[in-house]
């Protein structure tokens, strides 16, 4: 087995270590070195988020292979609690637990008392909400002497010893695992290798834990990473280039101005046509909300076949539906998915420049958006919603993993109901990784993770056509709306998701045939079809 150091990442606001003069940088300078001289092994702490080993490297390991043992060092402060990149380094190590349940790589310092923390009731915070369960090191009352004074020396040691003991129970727990992974391939036998000119295709069952995601390639190739990998129905080749990302880091305030003043008339054009419809939708969520406690979460597909017309409607409705699911008081997140590039991007890239390894799996660069998030209010992330009808920013669509990382978000969730909609307007497409895997591979992989989700009984998942049939991927009767009317129908729709009302959702079919289109023989195909400007040369996958 292999074993690479540990190591940490410092997660911490610089203008929080600029105040106290640099004493957040010689604490860790200190731990690592108490760690050191504890374990006899080197304990790194990166920091610098500047530094090119920040990006990659902590991106890498958290992803990587279950063999490593790598924390994260929260230091609490009020400004942590308000820092986007803080809560994405977060949200990406609570994952990580998740997936290997491992519960212990987050390690915090409560530095300066933050409200998040102390006033949960008037302050709720996902985050906090975590953290305050954690065995935190409080530090609030020991950050003005110097770290030479013997009881700051002492807090520092008895971290350190707290970290000693956390890698040997972690390294326990992973060896055990990792035998226990190994006895059961040795019991069962290996199945005949596939014919050489065709690709087996991958299994649909429902794998153990779906969140722990196999990643081919991590620091370098390798035959045997891949081989493993490929012995899971669903893996990926790097998630390296993949990214968590919001509206805001994508445009300039120029950009997202005059976007926004563009959805904002299509929201008033929709808004008058449709007014009682909003009027009627409105009252009805506000009714259920007041009887119960839920967050809801709206995934959307934000793939190239929903260019032109129809983004701009998904981007105006899915504001006027956040907008009264919020003003009803309830909370609500909504989410984006696409990739960074057509025909593969830098993953593919990669893959090309490994010497193009059979099966490798998915090959292309996520682009996860989070238009609004649980803890913003409406009116903070109002803008966002513009980023929808940006040109260029909708591509392929990767449903399974985005359904996935969309659920460990609301997971997280502490209401009597969590309700996640996925709104997708038919199957998963990427060229790229279909071109070098089994055709079932993406569809597949959509259809065990739904079930997963499902079988969980934690979280109402409904999958929720636009304009076409879903019921092959999110189960029979899958609700579809008519992307015609897209905001009247997902507003009834809320509603009787939210009144439990399961028989009026199964049978809300509201896909047409217009005749206009493509043959009825062709709809039920579960190949998506592109609306895509023009065809050129550079469009075919090498």
């Amino acid at each position: 087995m292999q074993n690479r150091d540990p190591l940490a990442f410092l997660s911490y606001v610089r203008d929080d270590d600029a105040h106290d003069l640099g004493r957040i940088s010689d604490l860790r300078m200190r731990l690592a070195g108490e760690v050191r001289m504890q374990t006899g092994r080197p304990f790194p702490i990166f920091q610098d988020r500047n530094d090119i080993n920040w990006g990659e490297q902590w991106r890498e390991r958290i992803k990587g292979a279950i063999d490593s043992i790598t924390f994260l060092i929260p230091i609490m402060t009020p400004s942590y609690f308000r820092s986007h990149m803080c809560r994405e380094e977060f949200e990406a190590f609570l994952l990580r637990e998740r997936a290997l349940g491992l519960p212990r790589l987050i390690l915090p310092i409560y530095y300066v008392s933050a409200d998040e923390m102390d006033e949960a009731a008037k302050h709720p915070d996902d985050m906090a909400t975590v953290l305050r369960e954690r065995n935190w090191s409080d530090w609030r009352e020991l950050r003005f002497p110097p770290l030479d004074h013997p009881n700051i020396r002492e807090q520092i040691a008895t971290l350190a010893k707290t970290i000693k003991q956390t890698m040997v129970e972690l390294r326990a727990e992973i060896d055990a695992a990792t035998q226990s992974k190994l006895q059961l391939v040795q019991a069962v036998p290996s199945p005949p290798p596939p014919p050489p000119t065709e690709a087996a295709a991958p299994q649909s069952a429902i794998v153990e834990n779906p969140l722990a995601i196999p990643v081919a390639r991590v620091e370098k190739a390798s035959a045997s990473a891949l081989k493993r990998a490929q012995k899971q129905p669903y893996y990926v080749y790097t998630t390296k280039f993949d990214e968590v990302i919001s509206p805001r880091q994508l445009m300039s305030s120029d950009e997202s101005l005059r976007l926004h003043k563009t959805l904002l008339k299509t929201i008033r054009a929709q808004s008058l046509e449709f007014a009682d419809a909003i009027e009627s939708g409105a009252a009805e969520i506000a009714d259920v909300a007041n009887k119960q406690e839920v967050s809801i979460s709206i995934l959307i597909d934000n793939s190239g076949s929903l260019r032109g017309k129809m983004i701009e409607d998904v981007a105006a409705w899915t504001s006027i539906a956040s907008s009264i699911m919020s003003s009803a008081g309830v909370s609500n997140e909504i989410l984006g998915f696409t990739t960074k590039a057509w025909k593969g991007g830098q993953s593919r890239e990669m893959w090309i420049s490994d010497g193009r390894p059979a099966l490798p799996g998915r090959l292309n660069d996520l682009r996860h958006i989070v238009y609004k998030s649980f803890d913003e209010t409406f009116q903070e992330a109002d803008i966002n919603f513009s980023a929808m009808i940006r040109e260029g920013l909708i591509k392929e669509n990767i449903d399974g993993e985005a359904l996935l990382w969309a659920y460990s978000r609301l997971q997280r969730r502490h209401a009597e109901r969590k309700i996640l909609v996925a709104l997708s307007d038919g199957a998963p497409v990427d060229d790229s990784t279909v071109s070098v895997n089994p055709a079932a591979f993406l569809n597949a992989h959509l259809q065990s993770s739904a079930a997963w989700i499902r079988s969980l009984g934690e979280v109402e998942l409904y999958g929720v056509g636009i304009g076409h049939n879903v019921d092959a991927y999110y189960g029979a009767s899958s609700p579809t709306l008519d992307d015609r009317q897209i905001g009247p129908d997902l507003l009834t729709l809320l509603s009787l998701i939210l009144r439990r009302d399961i028989p009026a959702v199964r049978a809300f079919q509201r896909a047409v045939a217009h005749p206009d289109e493509i043959p009825t023989l062709q709809l039920s195909r579960p190949v998506k079809r592109r609306r895509r400007k023009k065809a050129s040369p550079d469009d075919t996958i090498s």
